[in-house]
């Protein structure tokens, strides 16, 4: 198991090592061309009428459709440095489906994914195999806190009961992303998680018809913004910054 570690991503800004966030820019340019290409024809007016949100038909045009989805939803990634001594993040928590807290300086030495999770039927559940995936790949090196939340034009009713259940088994000894109780990431009940989040990107309300993936470092010191990203896409951006980190402990160049 990987050692906490305290290095700065390799890819962002950090006076040290001369390295800007112009680089991350560079990689997201390139990281458009792994969506994958469409399968259909109807691919680019299905994207234009909502097809890929979650109250359309996520599954089916991610699968076939990544291209237009990508195109439609995609934005460049945002950063945000903060000051090493800000432990605000640090001192956050949340808890699982089942009840019980978690501290979210426990995330220290781990690259880390927070993302909303639309609970829709028979989206959801393979919403959470996908991020079950991602992690499998870096099971010592990177943490994801699945943040389930209603989405208010989809109606869930007929399955929900399915959904609760599957996100309480996600917390068994075979399964390893971490999934909290629903959220609310707009208005005054909003989860402190997310308005932390929402403040430090200068963000107002968050638009429910797509996931946002907030990227935070080992050491909490800097924040990536991925939003409407394909899976193809976060998984380039993961295996990037764990690779990154992991090639700084080699080497000892660690910035304490």
């Amino acid at each position: 198991m990987w050692p906490p570690t305290l290095a700065r991503w390799t890819t962002w800004k950090d006076e040290k090592s001369g390295r800007s966030a112009e680089d991350a820019e560079s990689v997201a340019v390139a990281s458009m061309a792994s969506a994958g290409k469409d399968l259909l024809e109807e691919c680019r007016e299905w994207a234009e009428r909502g097809d890929c949100a979650p109250n359309g038909r996520p599954y089916f045009m991610q699968q076939n459709c990544p291209e237009s989805c990508h195109k439609k939803t995609h934005k460049d990634p945002e950063y945000r440095q903060v000051d090493d001594d800000d432990e605000t993040f640090h001192d956050l928590s949340a808890r699982y489906a089942s009840g019980k807290r978690f501290e979210f300086d426990n995330l220290e030495g781990y690259v880390t994914v927070i993302v909303n999770t639309a609970r829709v039927c028979d989206y959801t559940e393979l919403f959470y195999e996908s991020l079950e995936h991602m992690h499998s790949v870096h099971p010592y090196a990177l943490e994801i806190l699945a943040f389930p939340f209603d989405h208010s034009q989809s109606d869930n009713s007929r399955c929900i009961a399915e959904i609760e259940a599957f996100e309480k088994k996600k917390l068994s000894k075979t399964h390893h992303i971490r999934i909290m109780q629903p959220t609310k990431l707009n208005g005054p009940e909003t989860h402190p998680v997310f308005r932390y989040l929402k403040g430090l990107f200068d963000m107002g309300d968050m638009d429910e018809s797509f996931a946002h993936y907030f990227f935070v470092n080992p050491d909490f010191t800097v924040f990536e913004l991925h939003y409407g990203a394909s899976y193809t896409t976060l998984k380039h951006f993961v295996d990037l910054h764990v690779s990154n980190d992991y090639s700084d402990m080699k080497r000892g160049r660690m910035t304490l």
